[in-house]
């Protein structure tokens, strides 16, 4: 076994789909996850973990980058220059673009990506078609040779837009983007994934070089993670194996420790329960192999989400609000230590980048800062870094300290059809996301939103017009203004009078009347914000 001829960290990155703190033993939560919670208790655990903008596209913009995602080309393309931009699943990688992965590569690091891609979905300009269509039965010859092939076009995708030099067993978005699909491959396959990032680590070792390995989990988004259990996994969307996985445990056993911790085995709580489970036992087989290798102690293993369930696909709190487990004992990091200091997603690609002696380049500099003197010394935490920042449709937040600023800016062409009355009354400028908050949040539609996170953390009073909080409001505004001005877009500081006006509230309660009608599962009910995996009856909501 070679030796990596340097002492440089490597670093693998797992990025779980849709969830929440509360689906975590080492943060409280019921759901049995051992293998992370020791990760937890031996390396940092940030309380205080926010991704940039609370969609899959955005979110890993943001991860890949350290960059807001108002600044990708698509999103530019989107809107007009002298309007606010609607950040939405616009977070596109381009061809040749600079990523954590190019700035390692050139350090020579050895690296690769497994799992979910929907960071791109126009593939013309490349040269081929959206790799996406998954339909027939994958037992016919011809229809396993066209999922062969669109495998091999989504790797290609992978390799030049995020700049991985090994890319395998890619989704290329969501599972249940299309419900026609045969029951074989609508299904997740975890430990598909897992077979891939096992194998890229033992050929990393082979080659004795420093690697950076990015696993991407379909899980626990929907389709119910559970019903994926004991299904034929040799069927993928890679065409079929002529051996099932074999690196996670029998899928039974998921079902026995779902039962030993007394939760449910039916429903979207198991659903989301299993995910959770089966990426620990992806994490298990991960730090097995690490261990095997010689490997464990010199890599830098983060544990991470790329946004929330509830408050998904909206600048509320608990959208945005995620784990994030740091673990690297090589590096300074041993012990164990709870970091209540606040860490955006912006943040984790510089900080990595400067554990393994490498930069940006000025060109592509990141909105994100490191945070390895902070994360190893224990502070002072960058003042930059202290304010975190959040941009998901037409809104913007601000959290710092305990308090959380949500302002909403309508570009001109919403105004004019709200004044005329030609369309609904928005929430952020997203429809599918505005159905499922606008229910859920009491001021989800109000321009300017204002929460005291230590007293409300489900951001159900709003102190808007709280005169005591006058300074703390006037603070988080100024905040905000100036980490806008520093992107492409206007972000007005005021909303729109439209938006203050009799006529508009008359909009917003109609609006609200149609929502209370749109019929979801779970029911508002049996909605817990802080733990319920956001499974509902809108195909628009994938």
């Amino acid at each position: 076994m070679k030796k990596h001829p340097t002492t440089r960290p490597n670093v693998v990155i797992v990025v779980a789909d849709d969830t929440t703190p509360g689906y975590h033993g080492c943060y409280g939560g019921p759901t049995p996850t051992p293998q992370i919670d020791a990760l937890a208790s031996h390396g940092l655990q940030m309380t205080r973990g926010y991704c940039c903008s609370s969609l899959c596209s955005p979110s890993r913009y943001n991860i890949f980058t350290g960059k807001y995602t108002q600044r990708s080309a698509a999103n530019l393309s989107k809107s007009p220059a002298s309007d606010p931009a609607l950040v939405s699943q616009t977070g596109t990688l381009e061809d040749g673009q600079t990523t954590l992965a190019t700035v390692l590569r050139e350090q020579g690091y050895f690296t690769g990506h497994f799992g979910k891609w929907h960071t791109r979905f126009e593939t013309e300009s490349l040269g081929f078609p959206q790799p996406n269509d998954l339909t027939g039965d994958p037992d016919d010859p011809s229809v396993d040779a066209r999922l062969r092939l669109q495998q091999k076009q989504a790797q290609e995708v992978v390799r030049r837009c995020a700049g991985f030099e090994v890319d395998d067993r890619i989704f290329w978005g969501n599972v249940d983007a299309k419900k026609d699909l045969d029951p074989r491959l609508y299904a997740h396959n975890p430990a598909w994934i897992t077979d891939g990032a096992l194998d890229f680590l033992d050929r990393a070792s082979t080659e004795g070089r420093p690697f950076y390995l990015h696993i991407a989990n379909t899980v626990p988004h929907t389709p119910d993670c559970h019903l994926s259990l004991c299904k034929d996994h040799r069927y993928t969307w890679g065409g079929k194996l002529e051996q099932a996985p074999r690196s996670h445990p029998d899928d039974r056993t998921v079902f026995d420790r779902l039962r030993a911790a007394n939760l449910p085995a039916e429903g979207p709580f198991a659903g989301v329960n299993a995910g959770q489970i089966m990426i620990d036992d992806q994490v298990a087989a991960v730090v097995a192999k690490l261990k095997a290798i010689g490997q464990f102690e010199n890599t830098i293993f983060v544990y991470t989400a790329d946004h929330g369930l509830p408050g998904k696909g909206s600048c509320h709190y608990i959208g945005q609000h995620l784990p994030l487990i740091i673990h690297w004992p090589g590096g300074g990091l041993a012990g164990g230590r709870v970091v209540a200091e606040p860490f955006s997603w912006v943040h984790l690609a510089p900080t990595l980048a400067e554990a393994c002696g490498a930069a940006f380049p000025e060109d592509a500099r990141p909105d994100g800062v490191s945070l390895l003197s902070a994360l190893k010394n224990g502070g002072p935490w960058p003042s930059e870094a202290r304010v975190a920042y959040h941009e998901m449709g037409w809104s913007r937040s601000i959290i710092k300290g305990r308090y959380h600023y949500i302002a909403t800016r309508y570009p001109a062409e919403a105004i004019a059809e709200l004044e005329t009355g030609d369309s609904s009354v928005a929430g952020i400028g997203l429809p599918p996301f505005d159905r499922l908050n606008g229910l859920f949040f009491p001021d989800y539609f109000e321009p300017e939103q204002l929460y005291d996170l230590e007293l409300d953390s489900l951001v159900i009073n709003n102190l808007i017009h709280d005169r005591t909080r006058s300074a703390v409001l006037a603070d988080l505004r100024a905040e905000l203004a100036r980490i806008c001005s520093t992107l492409p877009r206007p972000f007005p500081s005021e909303p729109h009078p439209f938006q203050l006006s009799e006529a508009y509230r008359q909009r917003v309660a109609k609006r609200k009347m149609e929502l209370a009608k749109v019929r979801h599962y779970p029911t508002k009910a049996q909605h817990v914000p802080t733990t319920v995996h956001g499974n509902y009856d809108d195909p628009d909501l994938s």
